[in-house]
């Protein structure tokens, strides 16, 4: 693939990896679920347009960060919001943009999030058609109460038709975005939730306890005492049914809340386990390159009027230092069930405070070493947040 060289950019970022992950973030939804805290606004065609416009100018003005650095893209997430609110036409001409634009591995992982009922066979037949090779569905549960009970848009009805669509698509790999924790649910509902999303046959699932955050409507109720959360305990016993369950169903578990069919582990979140570098757009999208986070700002709004003035859309900005970098990838490589190299938890033990912490997990059968090593045991993951948050 040629990329020009004449493009223009107010500075650049040094990088010091070949190859990097892009993330999209489309910040458009039909209406806002009741445990959502992603940054985004209802759908409305100007509002599309003018963001696709200014995200194609921002990808412009990234590729030459990528171009100087001499980096090529080995994946490609577009997450939200719902991307799929894009038509497939207006989703296309992005990926063809980003084609044009980025030097692309020929086996750059391709993701698109998407909401069951958004789905269609002529939709899917052009977003493939344009490079698509992976999906993720933010199918959530197959109880209809529970449903009711996040605000997920569709009816469960719905919801399995855009599943069908998605697994007689042709589409190699598709993930199932599941949640347990949800207020009323039970370890039978929740088994029978994990057994049909097993009989779809998806070569990928991912399963999150719900998280109640800042400012979404859960966070109201739950203020309000008018919400009542799985307790911890509960929301373990759920977790440790979906490993034994997806376990017997041939899923295997790479990460705490993932699990795939062999060769279909999802390569772009890797990278944010592995400490591997990816370059966020869109509003209040997040990157992290070369030592440094930033984010774009989080309102559409003013992220369109940046970039409609040359300017890219960034924020905020922390430079880590070697010692925060190398805390942050034990940590989140942690998450992994295969852990992390001895050496990398070596690095850091120049803290004594921070060795004392790893040590007592360690003595604690939280972590366990082999040879060459260490990785969270099984009971060290129903305690992952607490250790990471510890060791950071």
């Amino acid at each position: 693939m040629n990329i020009p060289k004449d493009r223009s950019h107010p500075g650049s970022v040094r990088t010091d990896s070949k190859s990097v992950g892009l993330y999209l973030h489309i910040p458009f939804c039909a209406k806002r679920c009741h445990f959502c805290s992603f940054y985004l606004v209802t759908q409305e065609e100007g509002r599309i347009e003018r963001f696709i416009r200014s995200l194609e100018i921002e990808l412009a003005l990234s590729a030459v960060q990528l171009d100087r650095a001499g980096q090529c893209v080995s994946t490609l997430y577009i997450g939200g919001g719902t991307p799929t609110v894009l038509s497939a036409a207006q989703l296309s001409q992005v990926l063809t943009r980003i084609a044009t634009l980025y030097s692309v591995t020929d086996d750059c992982e391709v993701t698109v999030e998407a909401t069951p009922e958004s789905l269609s066979p002529e939709y899917l037949d052009t977003i493939l058609e344009a490079g698509v090779t992976r999906l993720s569905i933010g199918m959530q549960t197959f109880d209809q109460e529970e449903r009711a009970s996040l605000g997920l848009s569709s009816t469960l009805e719905e919801a399995i038709t855009g599943i069908r669509v998605a697994q007689q698509s042709g589409l190699p790999n598709f993930n199932l975005d599941l949640i347990y924790g949800i207020p009323g649910q039970t370890t039978s509902s929740w088994d029978r939730t994990l057994r049909q999303a097993c009989e779809f046959e998806p070569t990928h699932l991912s399963c999150y306890a719900l998280s109640v955050e800042e400012g979404t409507r859960f966070d109201v109720e739950l203020r309000r005492g008018e919400l009542d959360l799985v307790e911890t305990d509960g929301e373990r016993r759920l977790q440790v049914h979906a490993t034994e369950q997806l376990a017997i169903a041939g899923y295997h578990q790479y990460e705490i809340s993932n699990w795939s069919q062999p060769g279909r582990q999802c390569q772009h979140n890797r990278r944010y386990w592995q400490g591997q570098e990816y370059l966020g757009m869109g509003p209040s999208a997040q990157s992290y390159v070369a030592g440094c986070r930033f984010g774009n700002v989080a309102n559409l709004v003013q992220y369109c009027q940046r970039l409609e003035m040359g300017e890219l859309p960034v924020v905020e900005r922390e430079s880590l230092s070697v010692l925060q970098q190398d805390k942050e990838r034990v940590v989140f490589g942690l998450r992994l069930l295969d852990g992390v190299p001895i050496n990398w938890v070596e690095a850091n033990k120049c803290d004594p405070v921070w060795a004392a912490s790893f040590d007592s997990f360690l003595a604690g059968e939280y972590i366990a070493q082999t040879s060459e090593r260490m990785a969270l045991t099984s009971k060290g993951r129903q305690f992952a947040d607490e250790i990471g948050y510890q060791l950071l």
